[in-house]
């Protein structure tokens, strides 16, 4: 498409219009090229093996090694996957996911009501957090709580906090620890809960309580990392903080694991800032411990159920 001739042709031929239309063209041109190298990247007519060498399309092993190879429809569908998930934060983009597929299973038990104020009854039968519950043996809410979501205001609003702080704390502190953080501060959200309202049939449910751990996460990290950006960035999420906890305050929201989420994450960003010293192996020991164990809150939810 040629911006500039579209524009002569609408009349828009001032400086101004005609700037517009040599960004638009510039950007246009961008995303078409994106789009080529995406293609002839998802569509390479090659198989790769896990060593490294090229396989032809019809081949089943490597000639190199010897070992089976995945087939090509297999590996063309998660090079497209690939380019669906951003770069810079995986990990974020893989919580966005499981956020969404949790919410999607929810429709599906409380029908089109689950768009606005699905009852308790479905939201307890997907692994909303009760604390008499809990402590009469659904160990598994303490996690699962923190993927569902009561309405689509309520996971838009999370998802986009999400969003917007998750990429660039990954990118800070690793994948792994990322996602450590992550799942220990909802452990510390819902550990709030259940303790100081045990005798309350409450149905919790939501991520505030791992996001307020991002929160502390961001805060604590930068602030003991030290330089002049660490200051900004701890300001901005200390501002944050505050802000936050005043909304949830005013809404009447769950500010029990908005608080534990944030003193776990602001206590693990403090030490993340310290030197690691081979600290990258125990951290990802703990990230697959973790996901591990978010698995199997979900399997334990199922076989409940």
């Amino acid at each position: 498409m040629d911006w500039k001739d579209l524009f002569y042709r609408l009349g828009l031929r001032g400086a101004a219009w005609q700037w517009r239309a040599w960004r638009w063209q510039r950007r246009w041109d961008e995303v078409q090229a994106r789009w080529r190298d995406g293609r002839r990247h998802v569509l390479y007519r090659h198989k790769i093996c896990a060593c490294g060498a090229l396989v032809d399309r019809q081949d089943r092993t490597c000639l190199r090694c010897g070992r089976a190879v995945t087939p090509w429809t297999v590996q063309a569908a998660l090079r497209a996957v690939g380019l669906a998930l951003p770069a810079r934060g995986p990990v974020t983009a893989l919580l966005l996911a499981a956020n969404v597929v949790d919410f999607a299973i929810m429709l599906l038990v409380a029908g089109p009501r689950g768009l606005q104020a699905p009852t308790s009854a479905a939201l307890q039968a997907l692994g909303a957090l009760v604390p008499p519950h809990f402590w009469g043996g659904e160990y598994w809410q303490l996690i699962t709580y923190g993927y569902l979501h009561i309405g689509l205001l309520h996971l838009a609003f999370n998802m986009f906090a999400l969003s917007q702080i998750g990429p660039e704390l990954e990118r800070q502190v690793g994948g792994a620890r990322f996602f450590a953080v992550y799942t220990l501060a909802l452990l510390g959200g819902g550990a709030a809960d259940v303790l100081c309202r045990s005798a309350d049939f409450v149905t919790i449910a939501g991520a505030s309580g791992a996001l307020f751990g991002l929160i502390g996460l961001g805060m604590a990290y930068a602030h003991f990392s030290g330089g002049a950006l660490g200051l900004m960035q701890r300001n901005f999420f200390i501002k944050w903080a505050v802000y936050s906890f005043i909304f949830g305050y005013m809404v009447g929201a769950d500010n029990y694991a908005h608080g534990g989420g944030f003193v776990t994450g602001a206590a693990l960003g403090w030490l993340l800032a310290r030197p690691r010293d081979g600290g990258d192996r125990v951290w990802t020991a703990l990230a697959w411990i973790l996901t591990l164990l978010t698995l199997a809150a979900f399997a334990g939810l199922a076989l409940g159920r």
